[in-house]
């Protein structure tokens, strides 16, 4: 029997405090589903924001008197929050027959391995039993292989924390007559990997795809005498590596890919941001109507012609209506570069009354518009591979 003094006794305290954090967690779990439940009947949004920001001020007041800092408190509380929504999501989706999800084959660029596919089994761990995937060399056909019916879904990057924007993607958003019907957030960890652990100064090449070498540009300015060298995916880098089995040459790839292809990690975490997030977005033949109870965005493309003020306009329109602009980017048009295109996500549900009547109004002073998908909000934490 430990004394009061002893490590031992202080670690029994520890892991008898932890086993109830833990019990308490699947308690609140199931009262989550309780309330989900209710407000699937009275027809009740499943996310409060305001009564989440109460909430928590009371806590972090509550941590306080407790000697417990305001961001350890808020860090812990929004984790439980974002996995309440969660799971109050997945059981609306079982209420929504319009759009439950039946088929689970999923177009990606490269192959096992890859950022693409990473995303890929994520999002089908959420909606599916199993997850079948067609490994393709370029975005382009990615798009092409849900279009002819080849796979059901399109896994997409759409943009980085480090880099912004993958204009290559943005572009085929234009053309493609597929829609958005979903998104996800994946932690992207860049790792340096060889098929054996050398010094860092000793290599003498590294591949990878061209985004891997701009969102680590800090890291790989470190090393002048590399050569660089693209390939078509993260994961045919790892391939080759593995392939011309040269103790010089290195990749730039996921650290779950180094287990696939037999490589060692050398080096971890090196892009230019310490949370260095790819969202990636779902691309299916048919829209979706989603409820009005799950939080949802629509995603437009617009150019305004060369009018002066035709984007202050849009932007006016989405402030009369109380509208939240996620995002917004432009490129300039090819072959018109006083023209620009737009891309913008708006925190609405696009079946809703008010949108409709917003994009009438947009329609109205754009040249030309095209709704590219309306689907529920990456609400969670982003996924740690």
């Amino acid at each position: 029997m430990p004394n009061k003094n002893s490590l031992l006794f202080f670690r029994n305290e520890i892991n008898y405090i932890d086993e109830k954090i833990v019990k308490l967690l699947a308690k609140r779990k199931d009262l989550i589903l309780e309330i989900a439940e209710s407000k699937i009947k009275n027809n009740k949004p499943i996310r409060d924001i305001e009564r989440e920001k109460k909430m928590l001020e009371k806590l972090i007041f509550l941590g306080k008197k407790n000697q417990l800092k305001p961001e350890y408190i808020t860090r812990l509380f929004q984790l439980i929050i974002e996995e309440s929504v969660l799971t109050q999501e997945k059981l609306l989706k079982q209420f929504c027959d319009n759009h439950q999800l039946t088929r689970n084959s999923f177009s990606i660029l490269g192959p096992k391995g890859s950022y693409s596919h990473i995303a890929a089994s994520e999002y089908a761990n959420r909606n599916f039993k199993k997850c079948v995937i067609k490994e393709c060399s370029t975005f382009e056909k990615v798009i092409l292989s849900v279009e002819n019916n080849q796979s059901d879904y399109a896994v997409l990057p759409i943009e980085n924390t480090c880099s912004g924007f993958i204009y290559e993607v943005f572009n085929l958003l234009k053309k493609t007559n597929l829609f958005i019907i979903g998104e996800i957030n994946i932690f992207i960890n860049h790792c340096l990997l060889a098929i054996k652990k050398i010094p860092l100064d000793k290599i003498k090449t590294v591949y990878s795809h061209p985004q891997p070498f701009q969102q680590c540009s800090n890291f790989i300015q470190k090393f002048p005498k590399w050569t660089i060298k693209y390939t078509k995916s993260t994961a045919d880098a790892m391939k080759k590596i593995n392939k011309y089995n040269d103790k010089y040459n290195a990749a730039l790839g996921s650290e779950i890919g180094s287990k696939i292809y037999g490589l060692n990690v050398l080096s971890k975490n090196l892009a230019n941001q310490e949370k260095n997030i790819t969202r990636f977005i779902l691309l299916h033949r048919n829209s979706i109507t989603f409820s009005s109870k799950i939080p949802t965005k629509t995603t437009l493309i617009f150019s305004t012609g060369q009018e002066s003020g035709a984007l202050a306009e849009v932007l006016l329109i989405l402030k009369e209506n109380k509208l939240i602009m996620k995002k917004i980017t432009s490129q300039n048009i090819y072959k018109n570069p006083w023209e620009e295109m737009f891309y913008i996500d708006i925190q609405a549900n696009l079946s809703s009354e008010l949108m409709q009547k917003t994009i009438e109004r947009i329609k109205k002073i754009t040249k030309f518009i095209k709704i590219l998908g309306c689907y529920p909000s990456e609400n969670i934490c982003p996924i740690v591979p």
